[in-house]
């Protein structure tokens, strides 16, 4: 039956997704030769997760999510077309691991591919603020998911790469339009007890320089900023950027590889919880950051969905 009350969803052709060579690449360095191997590997030790379905009835019939190794900390993840209930075909694959971190999420929307095998949400978190994740259960949770329907979502990322923020790192604001805007809203919202006035634009524009120290250029450090930037392309969106503060650090091993990982400050807006994620390198020029400092890159972000919020 057709979920009737299901999120807003865009189809899109399957290759607007993008190749899940490059999210391999982060694995391994022979893909071609190494994830076959692992692949066969996983189904000696597979589990097959259920998301959000209650029971067997519950799942999609035409496919499989097949993962393994069982209690391995990476799972490879196997779509697989089902024909009379015997496996057809492979129809994607890709890795994926947990996260500790739960955040409460609404879905607004559903990027999936005409094949409807794999998908990216546009989380909605609250406060206007949203992240795009690819979801790694959109198999089996695709049919069960609500609109307005609050989520209990992990959100973790692979890292592209990573660098440190040099402390004070700045930007120098000498265009008197931007000094104008700068001075004029920290000016309106200091009168404001910090709430932005319904006429907030009106105020910035009407605002004159009291001084010439209001029309002197601004120094904006940025070494302390969060920040997250979703994919510019339809149906990869999950390819962020960001900068945020480290708050943990632990690390894995799989197939013989080191793997670190980061607990980082994906979102921190004003009087909200900070948004962690939980990111993997095992990049050894990523290794050596330490919680506290803060890094930004490119990761490839994921959502695993296992239950409805309370």
């Amino acid at each position: 039956m057709k979920n009737q009350n299901r999120p807003d969803t865009i189809t899109i052709e399957d290759q607007n997704f993008g190749s899940h060579i490059e999210h391999w690449s982060l694995l391994t360095s022979q893909p071609g030769a190494d994830v076959p191997q692992w692949l066969g590997q996983a189904l000696d030790a597979p589990i097959m997760p259920m998301g959000l379905c209650a029971a067997e009835c519950d799942m999609d019939a035409s496919t499989w999510l097949i993962q393994g190794p069982s209690k391995a900390p990476i799972q490879l993840n196997q779509v697989i077309e089902v024909e009379n209930n015997k496996p057809k075909a492979v129809k994607t694959a890709f890795p994926s691991f947990e996260s500790p971190y739960k955040i409460k999420a609404s879905i607004d929307r559903i990027i999936s591919c005409k094949s409807n095998i794999q998908a990216v949400l546009c989380l909605n978190l609250g406060a206007n603020t949203s992240v795009y994740a690819f979801d790694s259960l959109y198999s089996v949770n695709q049919n069960h998911y609500e609109k307005n329907q609050d989520y209990l979502v992990q959100l973790n990322g692979w890292a592209y790469e990573l660098e440190a923020v040099d402390d004070h790192e700045h930007l120098v604001v000498d265009d008197p339009a931007s000094i104008k805007h700068h001075r004029a809203l920290n000016d309106i919202l200091a009168a404001n007890n910090g709430v932005a006035p319904a006429n907030l634009q009106e105020q910035i524009e009407a605002w004159e320089p009291k001084s010439e120290d209001d029309k002197a250029p601004v120094t904006v450090d940025f070494s302390k900023m969060v920040a997250y930037l979703y994919g510019e392309n339809m149906g990869q969106e999950d390819e962020a950027w960001f900068q945020g503060n480290i708050v943990g650090k632990s690390a894995m091993q799989f197939m013989g590889q080191d793997y670190t990982l980061y607990d980082v400050t994906l979102i921190h807006e004003e009087d909200q919880p900070a948004v962690l994620i939980r990111i993997a390198s095992k990049d050894t020029a990523h290794k050596d950051f330490t919680i506290g400092q803060f890094i930004r890159g490119n990761i490839w972000i994921q959502a695993n969905i296992y239950s409805k919020y309370a």
